[in-house]
């Protein structure tokens, strides 16, 4: 795990022990790992391929228990997304209805 193994933004190695995983797949596992010195997260895809291991990781702001929820949720389709948009531009009430802070 040569890629995901130090953190981006303090270059402190990462302790793996504490390392969640989020995910499995046939050849891919998600991991979800916290920077011990400077508390940051990130989310890796460490999979198998026909050149060996291959891993990608991405910086997050999201718990592992919101990446958890996120990675078990459902995709959203293309009918889907054309919708909201649809929705959107043509009320702009509904946008501020939905960003506004919660009393």
């Amino acid at each position: 795990m040569h890629l995901v193994s130090r953190c981006p933004f303090c270059s402190a190695e990462y302790d793996l022990e504490g390392a969640k995983i989020i995910g499995e797949e046939e050849d891919s596992t998600m991991i979800y790992v916290t920077c011990s010195e400077c508390e940051s997260s990130i989310v890796a895809i460490v999979a198998m391929s026909g050149l060996g291991i291959i891993s990608l990781g991405l910086v997050t702001d999201m718990t592992a228990e919101d990446t958890k929820r996120f990675a078990d949720a459902k995709n959203v389709s293309s009918d889907e997304l054309l919708n909201i948009y649809e929705l959107l531009k043509s009320d702009k009430e509904v946008l501020k209805e939905l960003t506004r802070p919660k009393a």
